[in-house]
Parts: structure tokens; C-alpha cells; sequence
């Protein structure tokens, strides 16, 4: 994987979308230059009325420069259509239907922004000179046609040489513990990851009457078949359940199974570690890695259950800078306020229907921790029958509640219920992206049953977050858990570029009614 801004970017991905935006941009480029190869005279006296006068190079220069952020603003569509999801990408049926979707969104996003920018007399950074906004218009239109028809071939043939190249790292795992399992169901279920899990050897049974992470249910994570029978591994280095067998050392296991990388998924690693093997294999050239570091690149969150401290004291991430918190307040301010000057209309009709279709207030306030436990006071719109816990006391609503009145089960769908929480973001109790604020009653329960928990409120809760583009709606302490692991993930590396990554994300999951 390739390490871009404190993120991991799996290089099939990156190599997919640099080449597709290469594409892209050399077919908007020839095209929107085609009438630059035979000027004429009217092309010429049109060149002469083009902010001063412009040459046939400048002319030219001026095209690739407009293919190129055209081609970056179709990127955006394929993204938003996943086609960058390689679960879908992979599929010939899925594939098809959202290269549909996404050439009708780059038409339309690609012709909206040429047409502003013309209406608002901002040619100068999109345009094609020389020709008329009609003929842009034609031109664009069959210069992304023709450029969708070269990314579905090319995407075709990409999969087909990742496949034929086994463009991929092949990992052993050292470990049988719930980890080591946890890792390869994960890894298989993101097939973008870059990684192909070669094999698990188990650890040595041990003597002791337990060891963390051995008790659990191996067929619960589908991964049975990837253990290595007759193999074990102890301090020692690599026992066979045959006798007999002539010794197999771990280096020559690598060497056979082609291991690009040795991940260590040990249940309990004190006196079990086979050091000298590793040592032989890392100075061999064989990359020896933690679970917990490995799990981060492909899963996109932090394995609490079987987290050490130490990966959080010693590990990278986790800074809080003054600059960081400026810029990250900044955002908050230059998206919260153009929205709310906006979504008012929206709020209004919203707060008229809210009110009609039940009584009872259309605002709805309580109590949230925020950051460093602080409490402070969330505003909604009611989606709920007023006093709806006066019998029931505190608990978390389920998908089917019966609390929640019909317009409430719209709001909640379409996220209106939440609008008012961009007062909270513009007051600064909240931002626009972190982890969601708990009530306090659920977090004392949660901190008692989940390790870590009380980490998740070093920053401000925020209006959407990493947990709630990548997990479902949860009402349990399994859920919770889950969604820890990611607010943690999205503590660890928070930055500019993921806050943006994760409200593009957010407008998606809306879009696309999905998550929470």
C-alpha cells in the first residue's frame, strides 16, 4: 500500500484512478483541440477577441488545462457511483451498471459546470476557446462518450492483468487467535486491500489453562479453510504434527508459499515468539508485521479486542495540533453557514410538518457528551411522540420503534431530523465530522463494557463521522463497539483531506439511502 498524507491507499486503487484520469483527460484534450488543428479565419478573429488576444498555443494550452479539471470532476462521478469499490469493479454486471450511472452524472456535472462557468463569465477556468458554447456542449457530450466506452475496456483489461500479474501481496498469518481470523475474513471482504492471505499457522496449544483470544468459534468468520494443516508454530520456530516429516523451517515455508509479508497474530506473544525465524526471514527481505497495523490497512478501523496499550502509546497518529484544530474549525464555519443560509426553507417546512403530525415541540434538545466529557445540549427535530421515554426511561431506539411517528420515520431517513445540530457545529460544541455524541447514561454503561471507549471524546463529536459511512444503524454494545473502532481509526489520522473525504462520503450514503 502506498502511504499518501498519513493514509494508506492500496496501489491497484491508485494506478486505477491515475490511469483513468489520464485517459480522460488525453480524450477531453484532443477533442477540445480538435479545432485547433485547421484554424481558419474565423477562428482566428475569435482568438482575437479571447482575453487578449490569445495565440493558437495559448488556445491549446487552455483546452488541457479545462480536460483536466473536467476530467477531475468526472472522477468524482465514478467515485460516487462506486465503480472505485472493487468488490464492484470486479463484478462484469455491477461493472456495467454503474459505468451507466456514472456517464450519465459526468454529462451532466461536466455540462452544468462549462454552462455556469459561461453564465457567470468565469471562462477562464473552464473553457474551450475558439468554438461556441453549443459546440462545447456537442463536443463534450461525444468526447465523454467515447471516453466511457475506453475506461469499460480498459477496466476490463485492468482486472484481467491484476489477475494474470497476481498483482497482490501474499500474507502468512503466525497465529490461530481470533485475530489472526478476524484479519483474513476481513482481508477477503476487501478485495482492494491489495492482499491475498496465503495461509494461517496456528500456535502451539499451550499449557496454561487459558490464553486470550483462543476461545471463539472459527467457523463464525469463514476462515477455517486457510489454515495450514499439520503445521504449528512455538518459540521454537515451526512444528510438524508429523514426526517423521523432515524439518520445515519458517524461511523455507515463506520461500514456498511465496510470502510477501509475515503478519503476527498471537493470542498471547510472551516466550511464544519464534525470533530467530523471524529475525532470518526479516533480514531475508520478508517484511514481519503486527496484526494490529496490517488490520488498520485493510479494514479502515482499529481492532479494540485485541489492541495492546503499547500500539497506542508507541504508535503514530493521534496528534492534536493548534493549526489542525484552526483549520478543522475553519471548515466547520465555511460549510456549516453556507448550508444553514440554504437548508432554511428546508428546516422551516420540515419544523411545519414536524408539528402537524403529532404534539409536541418540532425541536427536540438533550444532553450529549462532547469533548473531554463535557457535557452540552443537541438540538433535532422531534422524531419522536413527545415524552416518548416517560415510561420506557433511556434506551436506544431500534429501526422499528414505535416512539417514532411517520413524519419522524421520513426526517430520520433523510437525515432532516439533524439539521439543527448545524446551530451546535456553528456554536462550536460540535464539528461537522467525528465520532457521534452518546448520551451520558449510554456512555457510562459503554465504557464499563468496552475498552477504550471514554478515548473517542479527545474530540468534538461531530454531525456525521468515518463509523457512520461504514456502519449501519446500531442500538447494541456489539454495535457499539464497532463503530468505536472506526471513531478511533478516524482520530488516529485526522485531517483536512479525510474530513473532506468523509462529507463526499456522507452526501453519497444520503443519496444512496444507506447507513446510518
Amino acid at each position: 500500500m502506498l502511504r499518501v498524507l498519513s493514509h494508506y491507499l492500496p496501489v491497484r486503487k491508485a494506478l486505477l484512478v491515475l490511469s483513468e484520469t489520464l485517459i480522460l483527460w488525453l480524450v477531453l484534450g484532443f477533442a477540445g483541440t480538435v479545432h485547433l488543428a485547421n484554424p481558419g479565419r474565423e477562428l482566428h478573429r475569435a482568438l482575437a477577441h479571447e482575453r487578449g488576444a490569445m495565440t493558437l498555443d495559448g488556445a491549446r494550452f487552455h483546452c488541457y488545462v479545462t480536460a483536466f479539471l473536467l476530467a477531475v470532476l468526472v472522477q468524482f462521478a465514478i467515485s460516487f457511483n462506486e465503480l472505485y469499490d472493487f468488490r464492484i469493479s470486479q463484478s462484469r454486471y455491477d461493472r456495467a451498471r454503474h459505468f451507466v450511472g456514472s456517464m450519465g452524472s459526468a454529462i451532466f456535472v461536466s455540462l452544468l459546470a462549462v454552462g455556469l462557468a459561461h453564465l457567470g463569465q468565469l471562462d477562464p477556468l473552464l473553457d474551450f476557446p475558439g468554438i461556441s458554447l453549443g459546440q462545447k456542449v456537442r463536443m463534450l457530450v461525444f468526447a465523454l462518450l467515447i471516453s466511457f466506452l475506453l475506461l469499460f475496456l480498459w477496466r476490463t483489461l485492468f482486472h484481467h492483468l491484476l489477475h494474470r500479474a497476481k498483482f497482490y501481496d501474499r500474507v502468512l498469518i503466525l497465529g490461530s487467535s481470533k485475530a489472526a481470523h478476524l484479519l483474513a475474513k476481513e482481508t477477503r471482504e476487501h478485495a482492494d486491500s491489495g492482499y491475498e492471505i496465503a495461509g494461517i499457522v496456528p500456535e502451539q496449544p499451550s499449557t496454561q489453562a487459558s490464553v486470550p483470544g483462543l476461545d471463539f468459534d472459527v467457523d463464525e468468520f469463514g476462515t477455517a479453510d486457510l489454515v495450514l494443516d499439520g503445521l504449528m508454530v512455538c518459540d521454537k520456530g515451526l512444528v510438524q504434527a508429523d514426526a517423521a516429516a523432515p524439518h520445515l523451517s519458517l524461511a523455507a515455508l515463506v520461500a514456498h508459499l511465496d510470502i510477501n509479508e509475515i503478519v503476527v497474530a498471537f493470542g498471547d506473544r510472551r516466550g511464544k515468539l519464534p525470533i530467530d525465524d523471524l529475525l532470518r526471514c526479516r533480514l531475508g527481505g520478508t517484511p514481519v508485521r503486527s496484526y494490529d497495523e496490517v488490520f488498520e490497512r485493510v479494514a479502515g478501523k482499529i481492532s479494540v479486542e485485541a489492541m495492546r496499550p503499547s500500539y497506542l502509546i508507541f504508535g503514530d497518529g493521534f496528534a492534536r495540533h493548534p493549526w489542525a484544530d484552526l483549520v478543522k474549525r475553519l471548515l466547520d464555519l465555511a460549510v456549516a453557514l453556507p448550508m444553514l443560509a440554504c437548508l432554511w426553507p428546508v428546516m422551516i417546512l420540515t419544523m411545519i410538518c414536524v408539528r402537524m403530525g403529532s404534539e409536541g415541540p418540532a425541536l427536540f434538545s438533550q444532553e450529549r457528551v462532547g469533548r473531554d466529557g463535557r457535557l452540552f445540549t443537541l438540538f433535532k427535530f422531534r422524531s419522536m411522540y413527545a415524552d416518548a421515554e416517560k415510561r420506557s426511561g433511556p434506551v436506544w431506539a431500534t429501526s422499528d420503534d414505535p416512539r417514532i411517528t411517520r413524519v419522524g420515520n421520513f426526517i430520520r431517513k433523510t437525515r432532516l431530523d439533524e439539521l439543527p445540530q448545524l446551530f451546535n457545529v456553528i456554536g462550536g460544541s460540535m464539528s461537522l465530522v467525528g465520532p457521534r455524541p452518546e448520551r451520558e447514561v449510554f456512555v457510562k454503561d459503554l465504557a464499563q463494557a468496552i475498552p477504550y471507549f471514554d478515548q473517542r471524546h479527545i474530540v468534538k463529536p461531530g454531525l456525521t463521522g468515518w463509523a457512520q459511512i461504514n456502519y449501519p444503524y446500531g442500538n447494541t454494545v456489539g454495535d457499539a463497539l464497532q463503530k468505536l473502532q472506526y471513531d478511533l481509526f478516524y482520530i488516529k489520522y485526522q485531517s483536512l483531506i479525510f474530513d473532506l473525504s468523509i462529507l463526499f462520503n456522507t452526501i453519497k450514503t444520503i443519496l444512496l439511502r444507506r447507513g446510518t
